[in-house]
């Protein structure tokens, strides 16, 4: 039995590694590649006319289709944007007559599900949840669009921000070994980001939830003061203490995606505090 299940381990990985270079291939043959690309990146090739945003996009989505329900099964996509190349084309449009657009122009970011989305559902990881679609965007999320991003998918949580399993979902798996745990209830999010499903994202911490899935998956995890970004639009497990903040592959990303998401916001008048505190750029 041991044997047996060593073999089939090694079977899903060598599985994985086939479907990872299938999936990234169309974007390979332009000359750019997808598995680990940062903003830099993605918009050096843009500029460069390397590569469409709706291709950067389907490439990200082909890697969700490949790995999250079939594969290693990761489990780390809640919900997909329907609408996510509609977007990509109307930000390639823009692109053509004015260039980039905003800071995150056409990069796709993976949203812990604790964070409201008008065109999409919000579950907190909760089967409860399964059918709730809020009438506003989270204050990040308007953001994050305001900055050109497009948020491709809605990452699962543990429920209620608890852990790794939740009623909606099941169980979030780690990237680098589906057998291993992926740390705390922003898990979705970090997987998803090892796993090139999105480029960057964001995770919600109370005692770590940010900064644990981050360490298991060898990723950039930054919790920020309470009173730095707005939780208007996110449901916290302790409103004391809960906050959200940038996972991403590199420093450099993490700022970005902090100085996008950082600043007052009259929604969440604890974020008052920010105010003459917040740099022009990280």
């Amino acid at each position: 039995m041991p044997m047996e299940r060593a073999l089939g381990v090694l079977y899903m990985r060598l599985l994985a590694v086939a479907l990872a270079v299938a999936a990234s291939a169309p974007l390979a043959a332009q000359g750019f590649e997808l598995l680990e690309a940062t903003i830099e990146d993605a918009h050096s090739a843009m500029e460069g006319g390397r590569i469409t945003c709706r291709s950067l996009v389907q490439g990200y989505i082909d890697r969700i289709e490949a790995f999250d329900q079939t594969g290693p099964r990761l489990n780390a996509i809640q919900h997909l944007n329907q609408r996510a190349l509609e977007k990509a084309d109307s930000l390639d449009a823009s692109m053509r007559s004015t260039g980039i657009s905003g800071p995150l122009h056409c990069i796709p970011v993976l949203l812990k599900d604790q964070v409201e989305t008008a065109d999409m559902p919000t579950t907190y990881g909760s089967a409860l949840f399964q059918d709730f679609f809020p009438t506003r965007d989270a204050t990040i999320t308007t953001r994050m669009r305001a900055a050109g991003a497009i948020i491709l998918a809605k990452t699962t949580m543990g429920e209620f921000a608890s852990r790794y399993v939740g009623s909606a979902f099941g169980v979030i798996r780690n990237a680098y070994d589906p057998d291993r745990n992926p740390s705390g209830s922003s898990g979705g999010t970090a997987t998803g980001i090892a796993a090139n499903f999105g480029m960057v994202g964001i995770g919600e911490d109370t005692g770590g939830s940010v900064r644990g899935p981050a360490a298991v998956h060898n990723l950039v995890g930054l919790r920020p003061t309470l009173q730095l970004v707005s939780r208007h639009g996110m449901m916290p497990a302790n409103p004391t203490q809960d906050t959200m903040g940038p996972i991403t592959r590199t420093v450099r990303d993490a700022a970005i995606l902090l100085g996008v998401i950082a600043g007052y916001d009259p929604e969440d008048p604890i974020t008052a505090y920010a105010v003459g505190r917040v740099p022009d750029t990280y």
